[in-house]
């Protein structure tokens, strides 16, 4: 009798065991893939001529420092074709730069680089995007 009951708490312990290890392993898992692409919504962010993106109300975008790809719905009106995208300071200088080639899926001009954000520090910064040989069309950005 003693010897079935010590056998039914060592299975219990293993099912339950087994059962948390699964959940962690599980829960994990969905943590890293929800940090790993980052998608920024730009359509709504368009700069009117002479306006600068600090008049423009919108709150700083944000982007985690986990974030290996970056899917950025460009504002209306944006071409497909080759783009830059770049991480930069307030004195303008290159924290890193990416490229990609934009292409139109359901009236969305979509752009997808890959980049690596675990060098860079927390904080206050500008996303750069343009074609080649244009200039930047800034957007401030928050890495965390």
């Amino acid at each position: 009798m003693r010897r079935r009951r010590v056998l039914t708490w060592v299975a219990t312990a293993a099912v339950l065991l087994f059962a948390v290890g699964g959940w962690l392993l599980v829960r994990g898992r969905h943590s890293a893939e929800t940090t790993d692409t980052a998608v920024l919504d730009l359509r709504e962010r368009s700069v009117a001529r002479g306006q600068g993106q600090s008049e423009t109300g919108h709150a700083p975008l944000e982007i985690p420092r986990t974030a290996k790809h970056l899917i950025l719905d460009l504002p209306i009106g944006s071409k497909e074709g080759p783009y830059e995208v770049g991480l930069l300071s307030e004195t303008g200088d290159e924290m890193l730069r990416a490229t990609g080639i934009a292409q139109l899926h359901d009236h969305v001009t979509n752009l997808r680089v890959d980049v690596d954000l675990g060098s860079v520090r927390p904080g206050a910064y500008s996303l750069g995007i343009r074609q080649p040989d244009l200039q930047w069309t800034r957007y401030p950005i928050r890495v965390f």
